[in-house]
């Protein structure tokens, strides 16, 4: 950067400099008035020296239209989900999906890593183990014998029960792995289960939540991936038969972007809890096929 000597003009430099006033930092934070008291310069020259710093300080503005034509967004495979989302997850962000036992976070969240194949990803579960059976059938349908064995080895996957072993993980091995492997999203199935316990100390616990989320969410600038967190529910105390994400305020105040998944009969929904870059009035209806997630009104067309 350049120096105040640099960028000011030599008499206004000088004035400064017989006053103390010797960083950008002090002729910005300080009011007309402080600087006028000090140097007994005019209004006009002292509104000049805050322009001409504030400019130079300034960051170069990124228009929206620069940050659409860039590949920020990882796929599911399911049209429908990935055009309300504009594309899939977004990168560089942290991204919660909650609902229901059976409404489809893991469905989605596995066939997400499959589309990861060529990209990598890191799939961390906390309940029961990586379910290989199922991850396999769908990876075979989308890839095919062997490009689908050449993707399964850009696919981590770790098996963590304990709070402290995911935060661990998250802080001293995930970078390791990320800075020698090509990965564009991390997945954890799921964020709840670590924390659940009878005896928590509820203080402790809102720490650690806040410590992962900004560990996550670190990452997730620094390396350009995505990162996405199951979610499970809880009763709504208000008496309606919604339901509520669980871990309370602390780690909803720090994700980035929350969607819900309910089921009916028929079918499934993924609809935006919130999200700064998406509407909220959209939904997106899937299935559970053998083949992974699809679209509900490609299946309907179909028939």
């Amino acid at each position: 950067m350049d120096t105040l000597k640099d960028l000011l003009p030599t008499r206004l430099f000088e004035v400064l400099e017989k006053a103390g006033i010797c960083t950008t930092k002090q002729i910005i934070i300080l009011s007309v008035w402080d600087i006028k008291k000090l140097t007994n310069l005019f209004n006009d020259d002292i509104k000049l020296l805050k322009n001409i710093l504030s400019n130079n300080c300034s960051p170069v503005s990124i228009s929206g239209n620069s940050l659409e034509d860039k590949n920020v967004a990882v796929k599911t495979g399911c049209a429908s989900i990935d055009k309300i989302l504009k594309g899939g997850f977004r990168i560089g962000t942290l991204t919660e999906m909650y609902g229901e036992s059976g409404s489809g976070k893991t469905q989605i969240a596995l066939q997400t890593a499959v589309y990861c194949g060529t990209s990598g990803c890191v799939f961390i579960c906390t309940e029961d183990l990586f379910p290989v059976k199922r991850f396999n059938q769908i990876s075979q349908y989308v890839w095919h014998d062997i490009k689908d064995t050449e993707c399964k080895k850009n696919i981590f996957i770790e098996h963590l029960t304990e709070a402290h072993e995911l935060i661990s993980c998250i802080r001293v091995r995930l970078p390791k792995l990320l800075k020698f492997n090509k990965i564009s999203a991390v997945i954890l199935d799921s964020v709840a289960a670590p924390f659940r316990c009878e005896n928590t100390n509820y203080v402790q616990r809102a720490e650690e939540l806040k410590e992962l989320a900004i560990l996550l969410l670190n990452i997730a600038q620094e390396y350009n991936i995505a990162v996405i967190c199951i979610n499970q529910v809880t009763a709504c105390f208000t008496g309606s038969d919604d339901v509520l994400p669980t871990l309370g305020l602390v780690w909803s105040n720090l994700i980035s972007c929350r969607l819900k998944l309910t089921k009916t009969i028929d079918y499934r929904e993924l609809t935006i809890a919130f999200a700064p870059h998406l509407s909220n009035a959209q939904g997106a209806k899937f299935i559970i096929t053998k083949n992974g997630i699809e679209d509900m009104e490609n299946i309907l067309i179909n028939k």
